[in-house]
């Protein structure tokens, strides 16, 4: 992951930790969650101090002292220590993983034990919990799920998601998405729609769903395993159902005619989508009008199919823009641009 992306990063940590500790003070999580809580509070230091920023918030750090306390006499290695408030974690290279595990269990301990009511509880727990997202057109979205894997999602896309202890599932209903996933070996991450699945362990690729009967795969590092359906399944986890394994740079295409052979292609670009931006190098307006009508309510059309064949310029523009896109066609002289109502924008020859 970048480092430019830290910040976000962060916030949605900070997310996540408040939906957490809403379920906490709560007491209504159950044994499989409560596993998955532990699991989520050992992934780094970053997780614990996200959490009890949210019970600093909320006074009990300042009642506690944690941000001020000294290292006490008891035994060292079931202690965290802590430094200022807004400083990392410090810890001594000699018994650093061994202290890892005792601290951050004791962490959970108290945390667990702490209960009381919150007036927005629900209202948090709905938000941070639910396990659906579905956006809209020109909606962009960003989440954070509770193994850490990170998804971003394009617009007019609807997905849900459910982990067990034998696999991450997320079903792509309609839409496309970019999952960066986080590794968790006993647990593959199954991404299934109604064409195929796509399965991996730890890597970042992208899903989109061009049609009802075409998805397209791309992975930008490490592996995933493509498998088509060839009935109405929606879930192919036999490996035996594999049709291609996918590496950095690799694109497939699935349709309900067949699939087609793997081919090499720039990820960071066919996946640019998911940052909002596109950066045209010579496509036609036609290719550029498709991938603005796939995200926007806003659609371009063309009166005459030759508008269609005119080379774009190399340039970058949002992807929720098309006036701002049209207007650049507009200033060619064989071009002229027509408002026919507010959800269609015509392009006519001069």
């Amino acid at each position: 992951m970048e480092q430019g992306s830290e910040t976000e990063i962060d916030a949605l940590l900070s997310e996540q930790a408040a939906g957490w500790f809403v379920r906490l003070v709560a007491n209504d999580l159950s044994p499989r969650e409560r596993r998955e809580y532990l699991a989520w509070l050992k992934t780094s230091d970053r997780h614990v101090e996200a959490l009890l920023d949210i019970y600093r918030y909320h006074g009990y750090g300042r009642k506690a002292k944690l941000h001020m306390r000294s290292a006490p006499d008891t035994d060292p290695e079931n202690v965290i220590p802590f430094g200022p408030r807004g400083l990392t974690v410090v810890h001594q290279q000699a018994l650093r993983m061994k202290r890892r595990r005792a601290r951050l269990m004791k962490v959970a301990a108290v945390v667990a034990g702490v209960a009381f009511t919150v007036v927005a509880g629900w209202t948090l727990k709905a938000m941070y919990f639910d396990t659906r997202i579905a956006t809209g057109p020109g909606q962009w979205d960003r989440a954070m799920l509770s193994d850490g894997s990170v998804l971003r999602i394009g617009p007019n896309t609807r997905l849900r998601w459910a982990f067990d202890d034998s696999r991450r599932m997320i079903v792509l209903s309609e839409g496309e998405a970019v999952f960066e996933v986080a590794k968790d070996p006993k647990r593959p991450f199954i991404v299934t729609t109604q064409i195929g699945d796509v399965r991996a362990v730890g890597t970042e690729f992208g899903v989109s769903l061009m049609n009802a009967s075409t998805a397209v795969v791309t992975v930008a590092h490490g592996k995933v395993a493509v498998s088509k359906h060839n009935d109405a399944r929606i879930v192919t986890i036999d490996r035996s159902g594999d049709v291609a394994e996918l590496v950095e740079d690799q694109q497939i295409v699935l349709s309900d005619s067949g699939v087609q052979p793997v081919k090499q292609v720039d990820a960071s670009r066919e996946l640019q989508w998911a940052t909002g931006y596109y950066e045209f190098r010579g496509e036609t307006v036609r290719e550029a009008i498709e991938q603005f009508n796939r995200r926007n309510r806003l659609k371009v059309v063309m009166s005459d199919p030759a508008i269609g064949a005119i080379a774009m310029p190399f340039t970058t523009v949002k992807l929720d823009d098309p006036e701002t896109f049209v207007l650049m066609l507009a200033a060619r002289p064989d071009v002229q641009v027509a408002y026919e109502n507010a959800s269609v924008i015509r392009l006519l020859p001069e």
